[in-house]
């Protein structure tokens, strides 16, 4: 049984959180595989057509130039259409409607985070504070979502949580099958800080579940 080092990231660079550090922390784990939080169309562009580049992608990119390694996607459920611009009109009015308190809160709520980040790196992002202010965000996005009282917009909260749950599974099984068939010493996986709660909770359950098929390893190394 291997361990897999699961490792909560962002996208995009900001401060502390950035290639080079990500670059670091693969390199002291040495792992053998990557899975990689991104689907079968965004894999074949940051490693074929070049054309979508992301913190992770830069880094893993640099570490492969030195070391023959596996690396695939596991984000690959199908999304629904236009779901990224419904989740974006979504946010924009939440975030935006000046009438309500709780805007005003999600916005300081972001921005707090993200001067954490800046300064934590991802430490930060792999910490209960962070998991704490994505909670605190949940909380206000459900007030704003009563008090806004649009359908079209209840609607889309309910395929998000929908579709995360089923991203976290397709995630999780593939992981979980790769691992039945092959044997490693160390694996890596890469995936964004706001799945934390939620995929370690679903961990903790398959573990009560299933044989130990993966050592999950939590902690940064």
């Amino acid at each position: 049984m291997g361990n897999l080092n699961l490792v909560f990231t962002m996208h995009k660079q900001n401060g502390e959180c950035n290639p080079d550090t990500l670059y670091e922390i693969i390199e002291i784990i040495s792992p053998e595989i990557i899975f990689e939080e991104l689907s079968l169309a965004n894999f074949d562009e940051a490693y074929n057509a070049k054309t979508l580049i992301t913190l992770e992608t830069t880094a893993i990119k640099k570490y492969l130039k030195s070391n023959n390694i596996k690396n695939f996607p596991v984000d690959t459920y199908d999304l629904p259409d236009h779901y990224y611009d419904n989740l974006d009109h979504m946010f924009s009015e939440l975030l935006y409607s000046s009438i309500f308190q709780e805007s005003n809160e999600l916005r300081y709520l972001l921005e707090k985070q993200s001067s954490f980040i800046r300064s934590g790196g991802f430490a930060f992002l792999n910490s209960d504070k962070n998991t704490e202010i994505f909670e605190g965000m949940d909380i206000l996005k459900e007030k704003l979502l009563k008090k806004i009282n649009n359908e079209k917009l209840y609607n889309i909260a309910k395929l998000e949580k929908e579709v995360i749950r089923k991203r976290e599974n397709e995630i999780l099984n593939t992981i979980y099958n790769y691992s039945e068939k092959h044997t490693y010493k160390q694996a890596l996986l890469f995936i964004g800080s706001g799945h934390r709660k939620t995929i370690m909770d679903k961990i903790e359950k398959r573990k009560k579940k299933e044989e130990n098929k993966v050592n999950w390893i939590f902690s940064l190394p």
